[in-house]
């Protein structure tokens, strides 16, 4: 086909179609829908998942969680081996310490009570966030320190009631002065500020967790809270050594833990990689979901096109005989109607694009991590367009099997 020709089909195509606009724009609703539905949730599957790793890679991509269940107790969700697990102790954390390939390793203590109130003067805080570490602590993850500094081991083994606090903590607590050297009521316990924390990056709809963290030496934290035993432990390895040292804890842990050859682990190894995948299993069984969803808009979209198309075959009948009669062909039929669907179908992928963009940026402007990869915007546009084509092609090959002398009578 001459360039000039399809040139003219095209034009002829989009002419049709803006003489009926509202009802070409009624005709391609499912077309926008679906298409907005792909853009929006795939901006969302993709914005969590960065924001995911991002957060998850703050903690060090050579650095493994190890603690009592696996995604942390949910204790309605356990299984009953699982609610049968002995909590990981001090000297376990003491034990793996000791495997040549950790560099450095900490257990994390925490409240087993109610959150503890933070006080400042006249401005309170509550927060479960108090963990109690070892100074090393500050080396098996990204602790990134704004001001300040970290304690140390001498601060640890002589209890010295000192802290460092997460940067929302410093806001709430002391509204942009500088925190350093003041001393804060944790419970009834009174702490020296020895450091603070930088902002960390946006997590889902505010910021994260380790925000809200204040950290307190671990011999402290065991002091005032005596009957806490159940610890998590954060273990970095050494270069290189990651996949080693993950074999040497299991291989330690089923040990002191007395777990037999048959028997699963009775404790949970995370590493950064592991949770990020974990994540995007999650978030594609949820996209997976909403695909049939979108399948039923863009289905009711084509048929919804093929209707219309069908019904412009008839009132164009005599139009179709004229052109046959001066020497179309049926071919140049079956472009033309093909190109009216496709252009119909494609500028409503065009407008579902722009909802999914709009959509985008609403959970952006509402701190919701949204992110929209460009190939999901290719292939929204593409089945937008693959649905013309499709769902016009009867119609089309209807107007052109037309006997162009019937078509002539037909009024």
């Amino acid at each position: 086909m001459q360039t000039q020709h399809f040139r003219e089909l095209v034009a002829q195509a989009m002419n049709t179609l803006w003489s009926h606009k509202f009802r070409s724009f009624l005709t391609v609703l499912g077309v926008v829908i679906g298409t907005a539905t792909t853009i929006a949730v795939s901006s969302i599957v993709s914005g969590m998942e960065q924001s995911f790793k991002e957060q998850i890679e703050q903690f060090g991509t050579n650095t493994a969680f190890i603690s009592r269940f696996r995604g942390g107790p949910r204790f309605s969700d356990l299984t009953e081996e699982e609610r049968k697990r002995k909590p990981l102790t001090y000297e376990d954390a003491l034990a793996v310490s000791q495997l040549p390939s950790v560099e450095a390793s900490s257990p994390v203590l925490r409240p087993n009570s109610l959150p503890p109130v933070v006080k400042y003067r006249d401005n309170q805080i509550q927060t479960s966030n108090v963990r109690g570490v070892w100074s090393a602590y500050a080396r098996t993850r990204d602790v990134a320190l704004d001001t300040g500094r970290f304690f140390t081991d001498t601060e640890d083994e002589h209890k010295i009631p000192v802290c460092v606090i997460g940067w929302q903590v410093k806001e709430k607590l002391f509204s942009g002065y500088d925190p350093i050297g003041k001393e804060i009521a944790i419970g009834s316990k009174m702490f020296t500020i020895i450091g603070t924390l930088t902002q960390s990056k946006q997590g889902f709809g505010g910021g994260p967790s380790n925000d809200n963290i204040i950290y307190i030496p671990y011999n402290l934290m065991h002091t005032m809270y005596p009957g806490q035993e159940d610890h998590f432990i954060v273990v970095a390895a050494a270069s290189g050594k990651l996949e080693a040292m993950i074999d040497q804890v299991t291989e330690l842990l089923r040990r002191r833990r007395n777990v037999t050859v048959d028997q699963p682990d009775s404790f949970a190894v995370n590493t950064a990689s592991g949770m990020i995948e974990s994540f995007g299993s999650v978030l594609n069984m949820v996209a997976l979901v909403i695909v049939p969803i979108t399948s039923v808009a863009l289905l009711v979209g084509g048929i919804g096109v093929m209707n219309i198309m069908l019904v412009s075959v008839t009132e164009r009948t005599k139009e179709i005989g004229i052109r046959r009669a001066i020497g179309a062909r049926k071919f140049d039929i079956v472009t033309q109607f093909l190109l009216e669907a496709m252009a119909l179908t494609g500028l409503g992928g065009i407008v579902g694009i722009g909802f999914g963009f709009l959509v985008s940026f609403i959970l952006k402007a509402v701190k919701f991590p949204s992110a929209i990869p460009m190939v999901w915007v290719g292939i929204g546009f593409a089945v937008s367009v693959s649905i013309g084509l499709i769902f016009g092609m009867y119609p089309a090959i209807k107007a052109a099997r037309l006997d162009p002398i019937e078509a002539l009578r037909y009024e």
